[in-house]
């Protein structure tokens, strides 16, 4: 059964809904692209923070950094295994970053909210101005935890194009069964 073809407006007005989903897709994708572009270039300022170079590193970072290093080195590993691509690959991480990092955003303002109605507000900005190794290490694995989820799993192929199911198909008698059967 088709559906009857649709009148001037309704093709203008479904036209202009698909426009706008494109625009807001890539406005969205682009968005999310940047802020992981953002995460991933602040890192070196955040790590090297006292511009003492490697004597100001911590701990936590001295740990951070190979980390960060092999979890990358498997994400290549992967792109080149799945034939991803290196700008594919490299979209894939930036995109998982700009996710992670709006999560994150997302917590830090539903609790200002939420603390906004309590006499903790101050104390709680004054938490997030402190430089305290809990929330690094929280910032940290939020960058790990993005790039282990950036791998890719598949190929893109398989990602893009589903399985095609046939839609109607018809019994199909083999020559031998033709035979048989005179």
């Amino acid at each position: 059964m088709q559906s009857p073809e649709l009148s001037l407006a309704g093709k203008l007005d479904n036209g202009l809904t698909k426009a706008l989903c494109l625009l807001l897709r890539g406005l969205k994708t682009c968005s999310l692209w940047l802020l992981g572009l953002l995460t991933l270039a602040a890192l070196p300022l955040i790590i090297l923070e006292y511009g003492e170079g490697l004597a100001d590193l911590s701990l936590l970072e001295w740990g951070f950094m190979p980390l960060l290093a092999l979890l990358l080195w498997r994400h290549i590993h992967y792109c080149q295994h799945f034939t991803t691509g290196i700008w594919r690959g490299l979209s894939r991480l930036l995109m998982f970053q700009g996710v992670m990092s709006v999560l994150g955003l997302a917590i830090v303002g539903l609790l200002t909210v939420l603390l906004a109605q309590t006499e903790h507000l101050q104390t709680f900005i004054r938490y997030l101005l402190q430089d305290d190794p809990i929330s690094k290490f929280v910032s940290f694995g939020t960058v790990l935890l993005a790039a282990y989820l950036a791998a890719p799993t598949a190929t893109a192929a398989t990602i893009s194009t589903p399985e095609a199911v046939p839609y109607c198909m018809e019994p199909s008698v083999s020559t031998t069964a033709k035979e048989a059967s005179l």
